[in-house]
């Protein structure tokens, strides 16, 4: 494996430096995707702007502070990542965020300037391969492992052309997650990419 901007982790909260799940463009460059030349007789548009995905539901056991709960939290967390790439909306993500994560005022931040830049993206929602849990302080602290597998990520421009910045791939997780006043709090995150 190869560790990824990761950060240690410090008490209840985890640092993390860099964007997760492809908020930053990647290795290399971008490259723009092959379109077909228009016929003489036909007249090129611009690529039409992709569908925002819909609101992510959490699983039932979201709803109680057990270690399922904390997988259930931490894969809705994901879910989020994605929603607020898709629509430009982080405010759910935010919502989730304890005041000291780091990571997740990164992602918040990555989101609002894709927004103010006029960029979307496009990419498939993240798949969860592997999952497990480890209860700190019951019914209150959670440590959650989460192997997440991603599609390539594509940027739309504001002209409307498409760029692939990253091939995706397997990413582990590894969540400080807290229950704190009926609902779950994202505390901090860690990753490493999953050589292939």
């Amino acid at each position: 494996m190869r560790r990824r901007g990761c950060a240690v982790l410090r008490g209840a909260a985890t640092v993390l430096a860099v964007a997760l799940l492809g908020a930053c463009t990647g290795a290399g460059e971008p490259v723009e995707s092959p379109t077909a030349a228009p016929s003489p007789s036909v007249t090129a548009t611009a690529s039409p702007a992709p569908t925002p995905m819909a609101f992510p539901t959490p699983a039932p056991e979201y709803a109680e502070p057990t270690p399922e709960g904390a997988i259930a939290a931490a894969t809705h967390f994901i879910a989020l990542y994605d929603y607020a790439f898709s629509t430009g909306d982080a405010g759910p993500l935010a919502a989730m965020s304890a005041d000291g994560c780091e990571y997740c005022v990164h992602v918040r931040d990555q989101v609002q300037a894709m927004v103010d830049g006029g960029f979307s993206s496009i990419r498939d929602p993240a798949r969860i391969q592997a999952s497990d849990s480890t209860e700190i302080r019951e019914d209150e602290w959670f440590r959650v492992f989460l192997r997440v597998e991603q599609g390539p990520l594509v940027t739309v421009m504001p002209d409307g052309a498409r760029h692939q910045t990253s091939d995706g791939g397997r990413v582990d997780f590894i969540f400080a997650i807290s229950w704190v006043d009926g609902g779950w709090r994202i505390e901090g995150a860690d990753l490493q990419e999953v050589e292939t």
